[in-house]
């Protein structure tokens, strides 16, 4: 095990058998509405834009590239932004599971907003974030997410409406949607255990077709350009659903193996979330990142039902809106 990964694994333990829990400032939203059911690409577009305003200094955004039906694909700054520590959170890769944008842009209103103001701990949020950045993708799958929250009217081609037509002529509900507006789940369509899982779909469809090839499409292109360009720590990806967290692939090495260990342990010890291990690669970005990065991660899974119901995101919020900050404290 090298001696940095050793260092930050050490970290991990004693920051989640000593850390003090705290209390976020905000109880009612500013920018990010957490009332309404549906949480849409052009409310994320709008919360980043007046989020960022007049906080040019802790975060910045930039689009990636733009998917087949003209949607961005934005990347968020935050933290630092100067920081070689670098640690990256992904959600919405999966349609259906959009409440994972809307707990992620909440939860960055919390810190942005509140920055400076300090909490019942001592601390504050600059304190916590003054060693590293957040890279934060907070809806990979933007075009899928229209499609899950307005049916056949969320998309705009006639290709893709062919096989939406498809599904919903065999009695399948498109507010399920997991793929993209190719028909691709984009969490099997990275390399490493590519086609491998025990579900997979022959035909573009509502869930676990993987591609023609590994990256065939624009989002999991933009994904892998992004590892490319950048060495993260960590990873955090968000999706829904079953309150558990998932880490660890049997393609892992030693110390990544032990480092998913490690993360699971300590995202569980704040949010009360059940561990679960993956096993066997199949073609997700947490294998592929595993891999690229030699470096851990962690999916945590919200929620009880897809797409979870509103009624569910203030229990969610206040279970994890502290793993940010307590993870930030480790680097």
């Amino acid at each position: 095990m090298s001696k940095k990964l050793f260092h930050i694994l050490n970290l991990i333990i004693t920051v989640s058998l000593l850390w003090t829990p705290f209390t976020s400032h905000a109880t009612e939203y500013t920018y990010v509405n957490t009332s309404e059911q549906l949480y849409t690409y052009e409310a994320m577009v709008e919360d980043i834009m007046q989020l960022s305003s007049g906080h040019e200094d802790i975060m910045s955004y930039e689009s990636l590239a733009t998917t087949g039906q003209g949607r961005n694909i934005y990347l968020i700054r935050f933290g630092n932004l100067n920081a070689d520590n670098k640690i990256l959170i992904t959600a919405s890769i999966h349609a259906r599971e959009y409440m994972t944008s809307q707990l992620v842009m909440r939860m960055l209103e919390e810190y942005v907003l509140n920055f400076d103001l300090p909490r019942s701990d001592g601390g504050s949020y600059r304190q916590d974030f003054d060693s590293v950045c957040f890279y934060i993708l907070p809806m990979i799958n933007p075009d899928g997410v229209a499609i899950s929250q307005f049916g056949i009217d969320g998309a705009t081609q006639e290709l893709t409406k062919s096989w939406l037509f498809t599904c919903m002529n065999s009695g399948q509900n498109l507010t399920q949607i997991k793929s993209n507006a190719n028909g691709v789940d984009l969490n099997r369509n990275f390399p490493i255990g590519f086609n491998q899982g025990t579900r997979n779909s022959a035909i573009p469809s509502l869930s676990y077709y993987s591609g023609i090839t590994p990256f065939s499409e624009i989002e999991t292109c933009a994904m892998g350009d992004l590892l490319n360009e950048n060495t993260f720590l960590t990873c955090i990806n968000y999706h829904s659903m079953g309150n558990v967290i998932y880490y660890g692939a049997s393609t892992n090495s030693p110390d990544v193996a032990n480092g998913c260990a490690y993360m699971a342990n300590f995202v569980s010890s704040i949010n009360g979330y059940r561990k679960e291990y993956c096993g066997n690669a199949i073609g997700s970005f947490a294998d592929y990142f595993g891999t690229v990065e030699a470096a851990p991660s962690v999916t945590i899974e919200i929620g009880t039902r897809n797409p979870v119901p509103i009624s569910q995101f203030t229990n969610i919020y206040n279970q994890n809106v502290f793993v940010w900050p307590m993870l930030a404290r480790v680097y």
